[in-house]
């Protein structure tokens, strides 16, 4: 093969990007990833999932400080975070993935060119790098993994300012460490970051224009976690949309009027806001590939557009726009594109986690889906305050919440809130995905104490709501 002809090319250093290489080449296949920047890993590394999340055990460990009394330890209070601290610890994280990301391609012989893919027909890439020379390759199959950006709406004048007004790739570029922070937008990113401040002692106020944060959550989980966070201090606005962006004099912030007049001083604006697919100057045309209004690319559940050996996947076709979904859809279409059988899995058999703190993880059908389908359902809830190890722990926060199919019995959706609530979902989804029925937890002995004793709690309650 020659060698400036692949098996695969896939635009995008990212986890779709970088599985479908790895997969492709475990096959036996000639593949290379496009990558712009001079670093692999994506928004994902960069922006998104790895440094939010460090950020977010960063905001952990300093809560955690304040409540060593639980523990009857007399520690002295921790002083207010420096922007240096709460960064330190995502810089290094983000160093460390660039590094094992490259070695991992070297192992799986994964060709990287850098620069910027643009498709010239359904069988040829031309990569442009950072001097303008181009160069076209040739290739049975493209892949575009090009990831998303952050949305930035532009008939509301917003007045994004960098250190003042940012959003979530802007954030990592802050100047100073607010003492007060405004989040417009209650989705998975704005509640995130929300709570990251609201711990290390930064006043919050979340806004969003529905009249429930997380609105695509079940309604109990949705409840519960409003109820958290005005606990710990977050402001929440909803059916709220900001009107009026006024400036402070001596770079001290904004004042935000919403359309119920209220009026909020704060010092800095994350706007969050959704994301929109990155696909502008990828020769899209060139193959008749026409993105839809948020510049998402359609495909098949196969993850193929309308060109046969053009696929898509990852943030670029949207939701649920999660990096482990990414890293499946990507070894997924290696696989499909080179005549391996795979199974594809439906929106409702994957887990959400959200890294709130604490956090929520979720797998299958909320109970209003439920209702609305006309299952005939039954739930069980425990709370983890009623949980010996989360008594034991400190981490006493949240509920588990299970539904099942009262006919056949079989476990249908699981819905976590805790601070472990990302790993504790691994059993549910192993429940859901083997379809085993509700008595799986009430006939089976689980390690005590634990905090996955809630499961056999929610379940015992589930049964008992029966009688």
């Amino acid at each position: 093969m020659s060698i400036n002809r692949f098996d695969l090319l896939a635009i995008g250093g990212g986890p779709a990007a970088q599985k479908a290489a790895i997969q492709a080449s475990k096959m036996g296949k000639k593949a290379a990833i496009i990558e712009k920047d001079p670093y692999l890993g994506g928004g994902c590394v960069h922006y998104g999932t790895i440094p939010s999340k460090s950020l977010q055990e960063t905001s952990r460990f300093y809560r955690n400080l304040k409540l060593s009394n639980l523990h009857g330890l007399q520690s002295p209070q921790p002083a207010m975070l420096t922007l240096q601290e709460l960064m330190f610890r995502a810089g290094t994280v983000i160093e460390k993935e660039e590094d094992v990301t490259r070695e991992q391609m070297i192992q799986n012989r994964v060709t990287t060119l850098t620069g910027w893919g643009t498709i010239v027909d359904a069988h040829h890439v031309e990569v442009t790098d950072s001097a303008g020379r181009k160069k076209v390759y040739e290739t049975e199959n493209i892949l575009i993994a090009t990831g998303s950006s952050p949305r930035r709406p532009t008939n509301e004048n917003i007045p994004f300012e960098d250190g003042l007004v940012y959003d979530s790739d802007g954030l990592f570029a802050m100047k100073k460490m607010p003492t007060s922070l405004a989040v417009v937008g209650a989705g998975i990113i704005g509640s995130e970051y929300a709570t990251i401040f609201a711990h290390i002692g930064v006043q919050v106020h979340l806004f969003d224009s529905q009249s429930r944060i997380l609105g695509f959550l079940d309604e109990d989980v949705s409840s519960e976690m409003t109820r958290i966070m005005q606990q710990s201090g977050i402001s929440i606005h909803v059916d709220s949309s900001i009107t009026k962006y006024n400036k402070l004099p001596n770079e001290d912030g904004f004042e935000l009027t919403t359309n119920k007049g209220e009026v909020v001083r704060v010092n800095q604006v994350l706007i969050s806001r959704g994301r929109f697919g990155n696909v502008d100057n990828l020769g899209l045309e060139s193959v008749g590939i026409t993105p839809n209004d948020r510049k998402q690319i359609l495909v098949n559940e196969n993850y193929q557009t309308n060109v046969s050996n053009i696929y898509a996947c990852g943030d670029v076709i949207g939701f649920p726009s999660l990096a482990s979904v990414s890293m499946y859809q990507g070894a997924y279409v290696a696989k499909h594109m080179f005549g391996h059988p795979s199974t594809p899995v439906d929106a409702e058999e994957f887990p959400i986690g959200i890294y709130t703190l604490p956090e929520i993880a979720t797998i299958g059908p909320t109970e209003e889906a439920l209702k609305a389908r006309g299952v005939s359902y039954g739930v069980g809830m425990a709370r983890f305050d009623t949980i010996t190890r989360a008594q034991i722990s400190g981490d006493q926060v949240g509920l588990l919440k299970i539904l099942f199919d009262k006919q056949t019995r079989r476990v249908l959706g699981v819905h976590i809130i805790s601070d472990k609530a990302t790993e504790l979902i691994a059993l549910g989804q192993c429940v859901v995905n083997l379809k085993a029925p509700i008595e799986y937890f009430t006939e089976h002995i689980f390690n005590y104490p634990t905090m996955i004793g809630a499961y056999k709690n929610a379940a015992s309650d589930a049964l008992l709501r029966e009688k």
